[in-house]
């Protein structure tokens, strides 16, 4: 929300996924993006609390509520409390996010989407959401010329101290889940804003 409020009022927002885990607000921040009518493509966080926040209320916990490469716990936490009504639309919302949002000349992606662009591969909504600029895993699979592509990608999930800009991407992940900051950019300008982790999203 401090993030949001350095926005122009009248900003058409579109989020770039994993609204859950790794925060305190989990409930809160769907429930904003959700009932703001906002945009918002499928992180692979959001992937794994479709799949278990249930299970994991009911007490039957994985990885994803116990480990904290996902933190999913945190999510739990947020929604012990929540009705049966609410936790099943927040579920319901999340299964409804494309795997990416394509804009005049951007392509916003949850990862690096771009090299996968005009690709048939057919993991393509999977790697849209996975890779990484570091990848190593899917890298053999890449367009060969897409630097050369008439779009720019806009990505989060893969987390870095400042934005990172390629020839036609721009990689906003700041690392606010660790304390550093959350980024937003403007279409069209490249206009860079952010705001530092409120310690209340850490501490409680």
């Amino acid at each position: 929300m401090d993030l949001v409020a350095k926005l122009p009022k009248d900003a058409d927002l579109i989020f770039v996924g994993d609204l859950c885990d790794k925060g305190l607000y989990t409930k809160e921040v769907i429930g904003f993006v959700k009932e703001g009518g906002y945009r918002c493509v499928l992180g692979n966080h959001d992937v794994h609390m479709r799949r278990h926040l249930k299970n994991a209320l009911a007490g039957k916990h994985n990885a994803w509520s116990t480990h904290d490469t996902f933190a999913g716990y945190t999510t739990v936490k947020s929604y012990r409390n929540a009705s049966k009504e609410l936790i099943d639309e927040h579920i319901a919302w999340l299964h409804t996010l494309p795997a990416f949002i394509e804009i005049d000349k951007y392509l916003i992606t949850h990862g690096f989407g771009l090299p996968f662009y005009k690709s048939k591969h057919p993991k393509r909504e999977f790697v849209f959401r996975v890779n990484r600029l570091s990848n190593t895993l899917y890298n053999e699979f890449y367009d060969k010329d897409y630097e050369n592509f008439d779009i720019i990608n806009i990505f989060g999930h893969d987390s870095f101290p400042e934005v990172q800009i390629g020839k036609n991407y721009y990689a906003i992940d700041t690392d606010v889940k660790r304390g550093n900051k959350l980024t937003a950019i403007e279409l069209g300008s490249m206009k860079i804003i952010d705001t530092p982790t409120n310690s209340r999203d850490l501490k409680g």
